[in-house]
């Protein structure tokens, strides 16, 4: 089970280098990300990282708001319509997801897909029904080639 890091953020110059300056601090490397202006001049950062855990610890240790969250991470073709062949499969099993990331793990061959859904246990039954198991954790964190 792969876990995204959010974190709660002021839009302010600065705070997103306050979180890097940790993550480098603790040698944990950022293998995806979003970042998202809400309201009020607050954000929300959500990162895949190699080492999930840790990273949180060391944000909050920091006085930095952050929380694990599961997602849901799928291999995919990187070529043109890659994304859309997962997406049918996912949509076809009847989940529908909050947000959405992606990277390339192999250029021209392989990539990945996360997805970050409402209620994860629910989804996972649907996916794994409709004969969709999400990554192991090693390649989702990039410490496995897939």
């Amino acid at each position: 089970m792969a876990y995204q890091v959010s974190i709660f953020l002021e839009n302010k110059t600065g705070h997103f280098e306050r979180v890097t300056s940790v993550l480098r601090e603790n040698n944990i490397n950022i293998r995806s990300m979003t970042l998202t202006h809400t309201v009020s001049g607050w954000g929300v950062l959500n990162l895949l990282v190699n080492k999930p855990e840790q990273a949180r610890e060391a944000l909050c240790e920091k006085g930095l708001s952050a929380a694990l969250r599961k997602v849901l991470a799928f291999g995919m073709e990187d070529h043109p319509g890659g994304l859309d062949d997962i997406l049918m499969q996912i949509a076809n099993s009847g989940v529908n997801f909050l947000n959405a990331y992606g990277r390339i793990v192999d250029e021209g061959k392989k990539a990945i897909l996360v997805i970050d859904v409402e209620d994860y246990d629910e989804a996972l039954q649907k996916l794994n029904e409709a004969g969709l198991d999400p990554l192991d954790d090693q390649i989702v964190y990039g410490t496995l080639k897939n």
